[in-house]
């Protein structure tokens, strides 16, 4: 069959961890610090951008290395607070399992940086799923540009069109399509329209199997 499925590539907050809190309680202390002001709102409005859009877009025009400075202390935290919470999200380790005991090749390409990725796959042990991490810093264009998947893709030695992708943000399933790839849509309790572009959206992954995987080809 030309097209059968040969690898899985993973997102990995909202998919395999949720650690949306560990971020907004990292972005709260850097501005405690620096003096600055951030809402919840504000922060729920700006989550999975890039830190080097976050920044001015919330606080203005700054010099690049004064953005970076403040991304990288960003990240600092998040690894403190992400440190003593990471827990597994219903579902992925054993979907993880069940991936590789068929056979399938698996990678992680997440917009995250890799010292975050690195951090999360050492807590939970990931690496015994998973033979390649792609972070969004190593490609050119973030999502909804394929270019993390694609890159995963490549390093899998495996065409995109025998690729699936698990995702839980919109532009996490445009980039999937945009770079030939089949998705899954972890929707949560959320109900957008960008998610059921997906070719499955579930609520969680203890509603998908090996079986069901196969099924979407």
């Amino acid at each position: 069959m030309a097209n059968q499925l040969q690898a899985v590539i993973w997102d990995l907050d909202g998919v395999i961890i949720d650690s949306a809190e560990e971020h907004r309680k990292s972005w709260h202390r850097l501005v405690q610090a620096e003096g600055l002001s951030l809402t919840d709102e504000q922060f729920y409005a700006t989550f999975g951008m890039p830190n080097s859009a976050i920044i001015p877009k919330l606080w203005g025009p700054m010099p690049p290395e004064r953005i970076q400075e403040l991304a990288d202390r960003k990240e600092e935290y998040f690894r403190e607070f992400v440190r003593n919470a990471a827990i597994p999200l219903p579902g992925a380790i054993e979907l993880l399992s069940a991936l590789r005991d068929a056979g399938y090749r698996q990678a992680l390409a997440s917009s995250t940086p890799i010292k975050n990725i690195e951090l999360i796959n050492e807590l939970l042990g990931l690496d015994r799923y998973l033979s390649v991490l792609v972070s969004g810093e190593s490609v050119a264009h973030g999502k909804p540009a394929p270019d993390v998947f694609l890159k995963a893709a490549a390093e899998l030695g495996v065409e995109p069109a025998r690729c699936l992708v698990i995702e839980d943000a919109v532009a996490g399933v445009e980039a999937a399509h945009a770079g030939g790839m089949r998705c899954i849509a972890v929707a949560g309790e959320r109900d957008l329209p960008g998610l059921h572009e997906a070719e499955l959206m579930v609520k969680d992954l203890t509603e998908v199997t090996v079986e069901c995987i196969r099924g979407i080809l």
